[in-house]
């Protein structure tokens, strides 16, 4: 998270042509009118799917709004009576009726706050949101995406309602999904933008025979709450309860999500719970600046570390009831499988070392009391931490540690102080050799890497699995960013355009694509991609019992060069971490097989190369293995073909079309790519 001030790119603003015509309604007064029972913030759709109840809070630390409108396509987008809200206390509601079952409407709230200013603001609830920048990416992903009422007066987001909605049938693979355990996750976190050629959901989907070889458990999804702008990291958020569109639609998220259930997958949402950006209803309606010290919604001074955006005031109830709304939301309407909380040192109220307090509540009440086995993983920081963490994970939460430095140092091959595993050896945690925030070791190794490792591109990328294989075998749970296993070796501060700059402002965007470069194909990347398939299907399918518990023994201390896991008679695991020296291991007592080696018996003695990796099982175990690690959707679809142009036609792959002209491949627009 926290590089995210440089993770908004492409960002388009755009305001409707002009504003309501508040002449339309002069005079008028709200109707002091007590709200539905069971109604509190947001959108409740009628049984009978003709009629829905509409609620927002609009008021300021010590005023309610004077009065609020309906704006939208029941009222031909203009201020009317009869579509004025009534008011309870500082909650305005209003119950339609006589809707058309299954028809979206589009809406805002037209605020006339209490010293006169006039604000035009979506529902901070909404499921479905639309703005000017579709036109952009969201319609080319989901051409069915309601169009924009440009040049209707509507300002900025506009709330998608649809009463009488069809329900998503999930397959029995969800209804039934069996969440693993959580200390033997193997979780693959990934940016759904950047890591297919399509950038969206459907590309993501065709991947995931990809994903399900590798052998992990769990995608963690990086945000996919609605985010300012198109192309974006998605830690700035604006709407909770909306998935964004520029991944694809609400029933393309659905689908994901069946799909990975019926690989064995769980999905982990990353949810942004600190902070908001100008563009959420409750902080447009009083914006950062002299206003906000006026908005009770969040803090004029974040009481924490690490703050960016505006920062939310976990102690106001309203706020406090919309995150626990939120959590249970996902686990109910999407049926995910948990979350990553990013920044969540930073879930205060206004006053400091409170976030322990309210993660506790919401892990209660918005995760354990929808789905007591769903996942709460927890981005835990700040100067509390070495305190903070354990009582968090005592409660049943996760954190996040971050081991990155260590396997950096043993991927270059500098064995000194620092090095040690220890830190990703322990129930409760998540560790990892990468994440989104921490740069890539295999472009460290290239540019630092000790003796030959900065040129000899087999001994660099033999590092990948032995790295791998000394996280995801150790204790607790463990996550690789998306194409570690293939030793993705371009910097995190580089882009697809500027591919060996290093530039902090190109943190968040495209980077070079892996098919373009033959990484699928290269045997010393499909050697490192086998390896840690096979580490990681050994402990999430092979033999996942083995590891619910703790380790015989390790040697993974500072600066050694041979390291070693052992658990019981089942699993023993050596490797030789040096760059120039062979070092040797001795089995322990028992019968071994050599589980990389065909389950082959081993030998009671090795001699390990610098960067050799040896896994041992105490019964015949077989490793999978891959002719294709990345099967290609390479199916023609229009023959175009000429006298003068022969063995050439379209095709589609992974939602992008190419042409093929003889043995070369082009893009849409003529660009070379193989």
């Amino acid at each position: 998270m926290r590089k995210l001030l440089v993770c908004l790119v492409g960002f388009v603003f755009a305001l409707g042509t002009f504003a309501a015509n508040w002449n339309d309604v002069a005079g008028l007064t709200p109707t002091e009118k007590a709200r539905p029972a069971g109604v509190s913030n947001g959108i409740y759709y009628g049984a009978d799917g003709t009629s829905v109840t509409l609620c927002t809070y609009a008021a300021s630390k010590t005023q309610s709004a004077k009065r609020v409108f309906l704006l939208g396509d029941m009222t031909d987008w203009k201020l009317k009576a009869e579509y004025q809200l009534y008011k309870d206390g500082n909650y305005f509601w209003i119950t339609l009726t006589g809707l058309e079952k299954g028809k979206e409407y589009r809406f805002q709230y037209a605020v006339e706050r209490a010293d006169g200013l006039k604000k035009q603001i979506s529902d901070l609830y909404s499921e479905k949101v639309i703005h000017p920048d579709d036109q952009y990416e969201p319609k080319t992903v989901d051409p069915t995406l309601i169009d924009y009422p440009t040049g209707k007066g509507a300002d900025g987001y506009v709330t998608v309602i649809q009463p009488g909605k069809p329900a998503y049938e999930w397959s029995d693979a969800t209804l039934n999904f069996k969440r693993p355990n959580k200390n033997n996750l193997v979780i693959y976190e990934l940016w759904v933008y950047d890591y297919t050629e399509a950038r969206s959901l459907k590309g993501l989907m065709k991947r995931l025979d990809y994903i399900q070889n590798l052998g992990v458990n769990a995608i963690e999804l990086m945000p996919i709450c609605e985010f300012d702008g198109n192309y974006n990291w998605g830690y700035s958020p604006n709407h909770y309860f909306a998935p964004d569109r520029a991944y694809g639609s609400e029933t393309m998220y659905k689908e994901f999500i069946d799909e990975c259930h019926k690989r064995g997958i769980a999905v982990i949402l990353d949810m942004v719970f600190n902070h908001a950006t100008g563009l959420n209803p409750m902080n447009k309606l009083y914006p950062y600046g002299t206003d906000l010290a006026s908005n009770p919604w969040f803090n004029v001074t974040a009481p924490h570390s690490d703050n960016v955006y505006e920062d939310w005031n976990h102690g106001f109830e309203p706020a406090h009831e919309m995150f626990i709304r939120a959590l249970k939301y996902w686990l109910t309407e999407y049926k995910v499988d948990g979350f990553r909380l990013d920044l969540s040192h930073g879930l205060c109220s206004d006053q400091a070392n409170t976030s322990v307090k309210n993660l506790k509540d919401y892990y209660d009440k918005g995760v354990k009391s929808v789905a007591p086995d769903a996942y709460m993983i927890c981005e835990h920081w700040g100067g509390n931490m070495g305190t903070e963490r354990p009582q968090l994970v005592n409660y049943g939460m996760q954190c996040w540690s971050n081991t990155s430095n260590a396997y950096c140092q043993t991927a270059m091959g500098w064995l000194k102080d620092g090095d040690a595993f220890s830190e990703a050896n322990k129930d409760g945690y998540v560790s990892y050799c990468e994440s989104h925030d921490e740069e890539r070791m295999q472009y460290k190794c290239k540019k630092y890497g000790n003796g030959d490792l900065q040129t000899n591109t087999a001994a660099r990328l033999a590092r990948v699995p032995e790295n791998v294989a000394f996280n995801v075998l150790l204790n607790g749970s463990h996550m690789l960013w998306m194409w570690e296993e293939i030793g993705y070796d371009f910097s995190i501060n580089c882009d697809l355009d500027h591919p060996n700059d290093y530039n902090d402002s190109y943190r968040c965007n495209k980077k070079p694509r892996p098919e373009i470069r033959g990484y699928f194909t290269n045997s010393n990347r499909v050697a490192a991609f086998t390896k840690c398939a096979q580490v990681i299907t050994l402990r999430t399918q092979l033999l996942p019992s083995v590891f619910e518990g703790n380790p015989t023994s390790v040697s993974i201390s500072s600066g050694s060069k041979l390291r070693t896991i052992r658990w019981s008679t089942d699993v023993f695991v050596a490797a030789n971490f040096d760059v120039s020296t062979n070092q040797a291991v001795t089995l322990p007592n028992g019968t071994w097989y050599d589980y990389l080696n065909g389950a082959t018996q081993a030998n009671s003695t090795y001699t390990l190369a610098p960067g050799e990796l040896k896994v041992f099982t105490g019964t015949p175990v077989q490793a999978p293995t891959f002719t294709d690690i990345q099967k290609r959707d390479h199916t023609p679809i229009e023959n175009v073909s000429t006298d003068d142009m022969p063995k050439s036609y379209k095709f589609m792959r992974d939602g992008q079309i190419f042409i093929q002209r003889g043995d070369k491949v082009y893009t849409i627009t003529g660009q070379p790519v193989r």
